[in-house]
């Protein structure tokens, strides 16, 4: 590997807080959907196809979920404990966009933090 590029990419993965192989993932990742022609999902999308999946399970309705990096993280009765579950998620891993919602509300009631997760 080009030592400019590696010192790049190590760089990068410092300001995010994670570690080399996984920028090096990501990267080669793009490259291929690039490459391939398909089309690559943002954080974003991944977090709404995850919610709109559970709003066709019964067991989900009324339960406060958070959603992050395109998986569900947690399931819970109340707002406060779904917020922390996300809390203890964004603590462990840098997230770019997650979702604390009450599967089923109306869209005006669904909170959103994006690049404020850091202030959960």
């Amino acid at each position: 590997m080009d030592e400019e590029i590696y010192r790049a990419i190590k760089a990068i993965a410092a300001r995010r807080g994670v570690p080399v192989y996984r920028v090096v993932n990501e990267a080669l990742s793009l490259y291929v959907n690039l490459h391939c022609g398909l089309t690559t999902e943002t954080e974003e999308g991944a977090n709404n196809r995850v919610y709109e999946s559970l709003l066709r399970d019964p067991r989900y309705r009324g339960k406060w979920v958070a959603i992050a990096r395109g998986r569900l993280i947690a399931v819970a009765d109340t707002w406060e404990e779904a917020v922390q579950k996300m809390r203890d998620f964004v603590r462990r891993e840098r997230v770019a966009h997650g979702v604390v919602v009450r599967v089923g509300e109306e869209a005006e009631r669904v909170k959103i933090f994006s690049s404020s997760l850091e202030m959960l």
